[in-house]
């Protein structure tokens, strides 16, 4: 049989190639048939956009991750400049509110020093809770007394929990709280959320023994 002949037969039977393309090397995209060197060309295309999309993951990641470092900055920088308790109770609202968009702070301690202030709260249940916090909580659950700290409306969704320590020793929590279920969520990475704890720590202990 000539090439012409060939030629004739794949004419009159289009759908030959397609049913044998595994056997020849051949790939069927979309009803046609491509080469071994064209379909390595579309994997490659394939991975490519694969990587960019990754690649612009990783962008908006490191995008978020040094907007965060920014407001963890500012957190700082009001946190050193308050010298009494008040003046750390309000830097830590005041930052969350205006640089983090999360009007829903809320603190609490049981250390003796705080004992005549606005602040404490010596509850069992809450105490307990702080000393099993290894690493800051995020997710929908708070007890009845966490959300008793905020007002009923909006209905909050999703939370924060950060145990305030002195040494391992808890001594008090921030809770933030927000509407947005999508906030805080379980999977989210809590190592900022944990340095600002010590941060919020070391001021909170400043002003408490000052």
């Amino acid at each position: 049989m000539d090439a012409e002949a060939v030629l004739a037969y794949l004419d009159a039977n289009p759908d030959f190639l397609s049913g044998h393309a595994q056997r020849y090397g051949l790939k069927p995209v979309q009803d046609r048939v491509v080469s071994f060197a064209d379909r390595q060309l579309l994997d490659l295309k394939d991975r490519n956009r694969q990587l960019e999309a990754r690649l612009a993951q990783l962008v908006r990641h490191g995008e978020q991750n040094d907007q965060t470092l920014a407001r963890t900055h500012k957190l700082s920088l009001a946190l050193m400049k308050a010298l009494t308790l008040s003046e750390v109770h309000s830097a830590i609202l005041q930052v969350f509110s205006e640089h983090f968009g999360l009007n829903r702070v809320a603190v609490r301690l049981w250390h003796d020093a705080a004992a005549n202030t606005e602040l404490y709260n010596a509850r069992q249940d809450v105490r307990l809770l702080a000393g099993n916090l290894s690493a800051p909580y995020c997710g929908p659950y708070a007890n009845d007394e966490i959300i008793s700290w905020f007002p009923a409306v909006p209905v909050l969704q999703s939370f924060a929990q950060l145990a305030l320590r002195e040494g391992t020793e808890p001594f008090g929590m921030v809770v933030i709280a927000s509407d947005d279920a999508q906030r805080f969520t379980f999977d989210m990475q809590t190592h900022y959320l944990a340095q600002m704890g010590e941060l919020i720590s070391l001021a909170m202990l400043r002003a408490l023994k000052a």
